[in-house]
C-alpha cells in the first residue's frame, strides 16, 4: 500500500485550509470594523487563535485523510507553514483592498493611533520625523508586512504543533 502523498495533494489541502483560515481572519477584521474595535489591541490577538486553529485543523485533516493517518514532523511543519503562507497571501490582498478602497477611514484611525503611540514613546520627535514614520502606515505596507508576519507566525506555530500532530508509520520503523 502506498503511503506517499502527492505534493499536489499537500498543496491543495494546504490551500483549502489556508483559504478557510483567511476567511476567518477576514471575518474578524470585518467584525472589528463594524463594531468599531479596530484600535482595540487585545481583540486583534484573536487572529493568532484563528491561525493556530487553522494550522491544527488543517494538519490533522491532512494527516488523517490524505496521508494515511501518519505524518512526519517535517511534513507537518511544511504543511502548516504552507497553509499559513496561503492564508497570509489571501488575507494580505484583502487587507490592501479593505484599507485602500472599502474603509479608508479605518486607515486614518490606525494612523492616528500610530501617531499617538510614537509621540507617547518619543515626545521630542519633530513633525517631519513623525510624517516620515506615518508614511509606512499605508495599505500596501500593512498588507506586505501582514503577509510576512502571518507566514512567520504560522511557521512558529507549526514548529510547536507539529511535535504533537506527528505520527510515525509503524511499517517504516
Amino acid at each position: 500500500m502506498e503511503k506517499e502523498t502527492k505534493k499536489s495533494s499537500l498543496a491543495s489541502s494546504a490551500f483549502t485550509y489556508g483559504l478557510i483560515t483567511a476567511v476567518g481572519m477576514i471575518v474578524l477584521t470585518l467584525l472589528m470594523y463594524v463594531l468599531n474595535l479596530m484600535t482595540v489591541q487585545w481583540i486583534s490577538y484573536l487572529a493568532y487563535v484563528i491561525i493556530l486553529a487553522g494550522i491544527i485543523w488543517g494538519t490533522l485533516k491532512f494527516r488523517d485523510e490524505d496521508s494515511g493517518g501518519f505524518i512526519s514532523y517535517g511534513k507537518a511543519l511544511g504543511y502548516g507553514t504552507l497553509l499559513s503562507l496561503f492564508a497570509a497571501l489571501i488575507s494580505g490582498v484583502f487587507i490592501f483592498v479593505f484599507y485602500q478602497y472599502i474603509a479608508p477611514d479605518a486607515m486614518e484611525q490606525l494612523k492616528a493611533v500610530a501617531a499617538e503611540n510614537v509621540l507617547e514613546a518619543n515626545p521630542e520627535i519633530t513633525d517631519q520625523q513623525l510624517d516620515m514614520i506615518l508614511r509606512f502606515t499605508s495599505p500596501i505596507v500593512i498588507s506586505i508586512s501582514s503577509i510576512f508576519s502571518t507566514t512567520f507566525l504560522g511557521f512558529v506555530f507549526s514548529l510547536v504543533t507539529s511535535a504533537f500532530i506527528k505520527r510515525k508509520d509503524p511499517e517504516e520503523m
